[in-house]
C-alpha cells in the first residue's frame, strides 16, 4: 500500500528540488491539455463523465486542501479490507464507494485515473479524498497545485505551505518531505533549516527504500551542506 500512497510526489519532488519544473499556463488548462494519451478503457471514461455531473466535485479544485480537510485524518487500513479489495479488482465499484464518502476509495480512484492519464479528474478525486481526511490525498493535491499552476498567487502559496505543514503533522512521509522543501525554498527569505530537518525525521515512515525517504535524505544532505557554510 505504501508504494501506491507515495506514487505522485516522487516525480514531483525531484522536479521541485532541482528547480527544473517549467509551468506554461494555468492549472486547468495544463490538466485539460495533458490528456491526449488517455486510456480507452470504457470504465474510466464512464467514471470521468460521471465526475463532471457530480455536485460534490464541482469547482472543488478551487478549495485549499488544508482548510477543506478535517481536523482528524482518515487512516488507511493496516490490512486488506473490502475497499482496498474493490479498488484493486473493480474500478467502477471503487468509484461508487467514493461517492458514498469512502475516503480511501476516493484516493485509490484518483491514483487509477492518474495512471490512465486523466489528470484533471484525478486531481478532483485527490481533493475529495483530502476533504474526507486522507493525508496523502491532501499532499498529492498540493503537489498538483505546484506542478500544474503558473504564477501562483500569494494565497495559493500560503495554501500549499499550510497543506504540507498539516500533512506532515499527520506524519505523511511525502507531506514532511515537501514541507521541508517549502521551508528552505528560494522564495523563503529566511529558510528554516532546523525546522526542515525536524520535518524530515518523519519522512522514512515506510522504510529506507521509500521514495519519500530517499528524497528526504538528499534534502538532508543539501541542508547540512548549507549549515556548514555558515
Amino acid at each position: 500500500m505504501s508504494k501506491k500512497i507515495n506514487y505522485l510526489c516522487c516525480s514531483l519532488f525531484s522536479c521541485l528540488f532541482l528547480s527544473a519544473c517549467t509551468k506554461t499556463t494555468f492549472e486547468k488548462d495544463i490538466l485539460d491539455g495533458s490528456s491526449t494519451a488517455q486510456s480507452l478503457n470504457p470504465v474510466f471514461n464512464s467514471i470521468v463523465n460521471d465526475i463532471e455531473n457530480q455536485e460534490v466535485f464541482r469547482n472543488n479544485l478551487q478549495k485549499c486542501p488544508a482548510s477543506s480537510s478535517p481536523v482528524i485524518q482518515t487512516l488507511f487500513p493496516s490490512t486488506s479490507d473490502s475497499t482496498t479489495n474493490a479498488c484493486e479488482d473493480n474500478q467502477s465499484k471503487c468509484y461508487q464507494l467514493c461517492l458514498k464518502n469512502d475516503a480511501v476509495a476516493c484516493y485509490f480512484s484518483a491514483l487509477s485515473l492518474q495512471e490512465a492519464n486523466y489528470k484533471l479528474p484525478a486531481e478532483q478525486l485527490f481533493q475529495r479524498s483530502c476533504e474526507l481526511g486522507v493525508a496523502s490525498g491532501c499532499t498529492n493535491r498540493a503537489a498538483g497545485m505546484l506542478n500544474f499552476t503558473e504564477h501562483l498567487t500569494a494565497e495559493q502559496k500560503k495554501c500549499i505551505f499550510s497543506t504540507f505543514e498539516k500533512t506532515c503533522d499527520w506524519r505523511d512521509p511525502w507531506g514532511c518531505t515537501m514541507f521541508a522543501d517549502q521551508l528552505i525554498s528560494e522564495e523563503n527569505t529566511e529558510p528554516n533549516y532546523k525546522k526542515a530537518l525536524n520535518a524530515l525525521n518523519y519522512s522514512c515512515k515506510y522504510g529506507e527504500d521509500d521514495p519519500a525517504c530517499q528524497s528526504a535524505k538528499e534534502l538532508q544532505k543539501f541542508i547540512n551542506s548549507k549549515l556548514k557554510q555558515k
